[in-house]
């Protein structure tokens, strides 16, 4: 099947059941029967399964023939890129040589690019319509958060390129909510090049109200040494919050300006959802930031997330969507806890001990 006939396929699906949301408006998937959520997934992924069938034949074709022509190849090539490296240092000439490298190159490209475009028809194709059926969130293959958005919230490292993909956003119960897998990266330079350094590789999910705002800053971060406990108060202007957790301090760092309103943010529920969030993304480390009217939280993690299945995996695989209708839920758990924070309730407790200290 090509990508036209899948158009068309998708086309008539949507036309036969048609989504009373407009897209990015998020419909709660927690209460709609498992069954019936991965049904509508699922026929989305009957597309694209014969896309899979008919790349996979391609690519196994492919790579039958291009293994014996890179065999056939490979030694006149190196013996080519011999002699030029010889008459290189004969007459001093600053010229290049790696023809072995260019025509493997080429073969290479040839034999792997039908999984290129199966992996292109599934994100740019087939996601849109999962997140629709999962949510109901908008979908950008190459879209980001706009890092405007996160900067203020002191717990970004210092970057130089800001790298991004999958990018899903909606509304849900008032916020307006963001997350995709990025990368940041920072320049290094020495005498004789200038390098990029990844200083952080994850997902961020970015949650912002414009009707409520925090009245102070906190952030939350694993619990590192004391000279960078030191280092992290006196940079960002912000104090360890007096927690009353002896064993949540143990693994995470809390730093704030608003002694009282840290208390109702940092609150068991919403730690077990972050430490959740760690385990089932594997990361190598988590923190979080309350700050104006956002919560940014972000998750390092070395694995590629969002990724379709290797091409040899039958795309109806259920697996692959369980793991994102469970990421959609957690998502949808963080929305939940924080419509409950009331900031007239920090108000009132600040002017009870106000009250108390006059």
């Amino acid at each position: 099947m090509d990508l036209k006939r899948y158009k068309k396929l998708t086309k008539e699906s949507q036309k036969n059941n048609p989504t009373e949301l407009e897209p990015g408006i998020i419909h709660d998937i927690r209460n709609t029967p498992e069954e019936s959520t991965v049904k509508v997934a699922y026929e989305q992924l009957a597309f694209v399964e014969e896309i899979r069938k008919e790349k996979l034949k391609s690519y196994l074709f492919r790579k039958k023939i291009g293994t014996p022509i890179a065999a056939v190849l490979t030694p006149p090539c190196l013996w080519l890129d011999w002699l030029l490296m010889t008459m290189e240092r004969a007459s001093d000439d600053d010229g290049g040589f790696g023809i072995t490298v260019v025509v493997m190159g080429i073969i290479y490209a040839w034999v792997t690019k039908p999984k290129k475009d199966y992996a292109k028809a599934y994100k740019t194709q087939l996601m849109p319509n999962i997140i629709k059926a999962l949510g109901n969130f908008k979908y950008n293959v190459k879209g980001k958060i706009n890092q405007v958005l996160m900067k203020p919230s002191k717990i970004l490292p210092s970057f130089d390129r800001y790298n991004s993909e999958d990018h899903f956003e909606g509304t849900y119960k008032g916020s307006n909510i963001q997350f995709s897998e990025i990368e940041l990266k920072k320049r290094r330079r020495s005498r004789k090049r200038t390098r990029y350094v990844t200083v952080f590789k994850g997902l961020a999910l970015l949650f912002e109200n414009k009707n409520r705002k925090f009245y102070g800053h906190t952030i939350i971060d694993y619990n590192k040494s004391k000279i960078s406990e030191w280092f992290k108060e006196k940079t960002l202007d912000l104090k360890r919050a007096n927690l009353v957790d002896p064993e949540f301090e143990n693994i995470f760092d809390v730093y704030t300006n608003d002694q009282v309103e840290a208390r109702y943010l940092v609150d068991p529920a919403i730690m077990e959802k972050l430490k959740a969030l760690y385990e089932h993304y594997n990361g190598k480390g988590i923190s979080a930031a309350y700050y104006n009217d956002k919560f940014l939280i972000l998750i390092a993690s070395r694995d590629n997330h969002f990724e379709p299945p290797d091409i040899y995996t039958p795309a109806t695989n259920p697996k692959g969507l369980e793991d994102l209708k469970k990421e959609i839920e957690d998502v949808l758990d963080i929305g939940d806890h924080l419509e409950l924070y009331d900031p007239k309730q920090v108000q009132a407790e600040k002017s009870t001990k106000q009250v108390r200290a006059e």
